[in-house]
């Protein structure tokens, strides 16, 4: 009985300073919260544009995630739901270029009694496109050696063009759309041949291939001549 009161002892007093800190900051935040009142929670919350105008898209934010913290009354967890909850910026007034923003506590949507208090980081930066579109020439695109020699072959490409939408200033640069490579080795020696090959972007982050995503390549050789 004498050891196992002195075990128990022993792990009392084990991190006994660690121990006594804890309890001390336990009865701080319960005495701070049955004195004031109210209960802070912090949430990492994704940041959303809405009502951009038509020509106009969001490219990025930075950051696309801000921490917020919350103050309302104890037990006002039950009341909101973090999934559902975002920072929601209009963006009717934006126009193309950098935007810098300081958020506002109205861009979170919450239930009455709880605000918000802190936002970290409390600004972000949004990058906004002009937004086109243009149908550009789709050119294969071939990579490798042939096995063999092979006669002149003939290229037939369709459909011809691709609808692409994106940054207008870069769209305006573009002359033609490439497909994924096509390795010269798989090349038979069939008189015509017919690949399909998925389209590239050459900024998938500034350009979109609506239509098509695929293009169908045929190849014809040329009748050799003896």
């Amino acid at each position: 009985m004498t050891g196992r009161w002195e075990g128990l002892t022993r792990n009392l007093l084990r991190n006994l300073p660690i121990k006594i800190l804890a309890l001390v900051l336990s009865l701080f935040l319960w005495y701070h919260i049955s004195r004031t009142g109210n209960e802070y929670l912090t949430l990492t919350l994704p940041v959303t544009v809405t009502d951009l105008p038509p020509h106009l898209e969001l490219n990025r934010a930075t950051p696309d995630h801000v921490t917020v913290t919350l103050k309302g009354p104890p037990g006002m967890g039950s009341q909101i739901r973090p999934e559902r909850l975002t920072i929601l910026l209009d963006g009717r007034d934006f126009r193309p270029g950098r935007v810098n923003l300081s958020l506002e506590p109205a861009s979170v949507s919450l239930p009455s009694g709880i605000r918000v208090i802190r936002f970290s980081p409390p600004s972000l930066s949004l990058r906004i496109l002009p937004l086109g579109r243009r149908e550009i020439p789709i050119v294969p695109q071939f990579i490798g050696e042939t096995r063999d020699q092979i006669a002149p072959i003939r290229i037939h490409v369709a459909p011809r063009l691709a609808l692409v939408e994106g940054d207008r200033v870069l769209l305006s640069t573009l002359s033609f759309i490439k497909t994924q490579p096509i390795e010269l080795k798989t090349l038979n020696d069939k008189n015509a041949q017919t690949i399909t090959v998925t389209l590239v972007s050459p900024d998938p982050s500034r350009i979109r291939i609506l239509s098509p995503k695929n293009a169908t390549i045929k190849i014809v050789r040329s009748a050799r001549k003896h």
